[in-house]
Order: C-alpha cells, then sequence, then structure tokens
C-alpha cells in the first residue's frame, strides 16, 4: 500500500505538468485539442498495461522486474524533459508581490471559484466508470457475471481505455472546432448512459468489445472539463487549476470507489443472479453519470462560441 501511495504521488505531477505545457504551448483556440491529445498519449499506457504487461507477467516475467525498468524509464523521461523544456521568461509578478502568501495564493483564488468545484465533480463522475471499473474491477465483472474468458474479459476490459486514446483527441478537436465545451460535454455524458444501458439490457445486441470501445470514446468527454477550468481562472494561476482539478477529481474516485466496492464490488462471487448484479452495476455507474449531466448543467460555458465571455474570477 505504501507502494501504491507513493506511485499516485509521483503520478501526480505528470498530467498537471503536461496540461501546463499544452496552455503555454498552445493558442486558447486549440486548448481542449492539446489537452485531449495529452490524455490520448497517456490512456495508451493504460491500455498497453493490459494489453502488452497483462501477457508479459502471465508468461514469467518478474513483476519486480518490470517495475524496476519501468521507473528507470520514467526517470531517463524525466530528465529528457527537464533538458528540454523552454523556461518561461515571462513569469507572473502578481502572485509574487507577497512573498508569505504567494505559494496559497493561487489555490485560493482556484478554490474560491464554484466554477473550479463543479469542473472537478464532473470530471470526477466521468472519469470513475473508466479508472474504477475498467481498470480495476472490469476484468472480474465480465469474468464472473458475463462469464467471459480471462482473455476475453481482459480485451473487453481494455477496450475502454483505448477508446479513450481516440475519444480524447476527437472531443477536445470537436469542442474547439464549434467554440463550446458544455454541448461537448454533456453529448458524451449520454453517449456513455446508451453504451452501459445497451451492454445491460440488450447484451445481444452488439458486442461487448464494440460498445466499450464506444464507451470509451464518448467517456472522452471527461478532459473537457480540463479545458473549462483553466478558462474560468486568470491566466496566472493555470498551473495550480490543473492541480486543483486533479485533486477534485480524484478525490471524487476514491470516495466513489469504496462505495462501489461495498455495494457491488464484495458481492461479485457470492450472487446468484449474475444477470441482475450486472445490471445493478450499470445502473450505478449510470446514476453517477446522470449526476455529471445535471452538474454541467449549472456549469458556465467558456469557450470562444460563447457570445458572453466568462469573467475570470
Amino acid at each position: 500500500m505504501a507502494g501504491r501511495l507513493l506511485q499516485g504521488a509521483g503520478c501526480a505531477f505528470a498530467f498537471p505538468g503536461c496540461v501546463y505545457l499544452a496552455s503555454k504551448g498552445f493558442s486558447n483556440k486549440s486548448l481542449a485539442t492539446a489537452i485531449g491529445f495529452t490524455q490520448c498519449v497517456g490512456m495508451l499506457g493504460g491500455s498497453a498495461g493490459q494489453f502488452i504487461v497483462g501477457p508479459w507477467i502471465a508468461n514469467g516475467m518478474s513483476q519486480e522486474v518490470f517495475w524496476i525498468g519501468s521507473g528507470v524509464f520514467t526517470i531517463i523521461v524525466a530528465f529528457a524533459l527537464w533538458g528540454t523544456t523552454p523556461k518561461d521568461v515571462n513569469v507572473p509578478t502578481t502572485l509574487t508581490s507577497k512573498p508569505s502568501l504567494s505559494g496559497l495564493a493561487p489555490y485560493k483564488i482556484v478554490f474560491s471559484n464554484p466554477q473550479s468545484w463543479l469542473c472537478g465533480i464532473i470530471s470526477g463522475l466521468l472519469f470513475a466508470p473508466t479508472t474504477i471499473f475498467a481498470m480495476i474491477w472490469g476484468v472480474a465483472f465480465f469474468q464472473e457475471d458475463k462469464s467471459l474468458s480471462f482473455h476475453s474479459a481482459t480485451i473487453a476490459s481494455a477496450l475502454i481505455p483505448m477508446g479513450w486514446v481516440f475519444g480524447c483527441p476527437l472531443l477536445g478537436y470537436l469542442t474547439d472546432r464549434i467554440g463550446k465545451r458544455k454541448p461537448v460535454l454533456i453529448g458524451g455524458a449520454i453517449v456513455m448512459i446508451l453504451a452501459i444501458c445497451q451492454i445491460i439490457f440488450l447484451p445481444n445486441l452488439v458486442s461487448p468489445y464494440v460498445t466499450n470501445f464506444i464507451f470509451g470514446v464518448a467517456s472522452g468527454a471527461a478532459m473537457i472539463p480540463y479545458s473549462v477550468i483553466k478558462e474560468s481562472n486568470p491566466d496566472e494561476v493555470k498551473g495550480s487549476a490543473t492541480g486543483a482539478i486533479n485533486f477534485i477529481t480524484f478525490g471524487v474516485t476514491t470516495v466513489v470507489s469504496p462505495i462501489f466496492t461495498f455495494l457491488l464490488g464484495k458481492s461479485l462471487t457470492t450472487t446468484l443472479d449474475k444477470n441482475l448484479h450486472f445490471q445493478s452495476t450499470g445502473v450505478f455507474w449510470i446514476s453517477g453519470i446522470v449526476l455529471a449531466i445535471m452538474f454541467s448543467l449549472f456549469l458556465k460555458e467558456t469557450g470562444k462560441g460563447n457570445l458572453k465571455p466568462v469573467k475570470a474570477a
């Protein structure tokens, strides 16, 4: 558990840093596309964990060898980034005029903005089906409740993060193209609900592989709030805004995970009605997505197509 905690703490630096660099290196009109491509490459790693690493471990690779090798490779990448990242010669001075407040001042600005909380909660609720179900419970649920083989269950689960690989840049480009964030965000959430309804109520209509991939593409909408929070806060706190939404997003998933485990996870191997159990699982995630849609209705539109630009906090 200590090792997992350290892994999470280290990984927490990766995405905020990438988004910060994207916000500095790309214009606002292509921000969502840049963030989408960032998450696209990141989710390739998530899919590789099931598509590639799973068979490696099953065929005899030592877990210690894999993790140590991954750590060494990550350190090499870190030094490469350190050497190639351009220096910011236009460092804002607005937050450094009071040294005693400079550390917390950005977060005070971000967390005092209600839009920041909405973005984090929405993103967390849309993230949860992938990070909790697909990447943790998915294989076991497809094996136990749907009677798939280990190989088939692994592929079915891995196709959800694979869908993210395509969905994040696609939906990011779409929201930049139309100049609005909310329609794409809500539309993606609705497609997620439809995909879950199909797989739990009409399982023979389409292969679970296809449905899971479509679900993954649509769940790329969870990245759109990362653009909204940066557009809802002043430029000088963009990095802090990304850290804040990560904090709220994974705070939501941290709360949802034990609830799901208590209600449905612990009964996975003991329930008698497998079909009902799988349907209840789908309804659980649908409820979270519906809640995300409801919160989205209170989100202010920040896209360039909005006739009334959002005033910075």
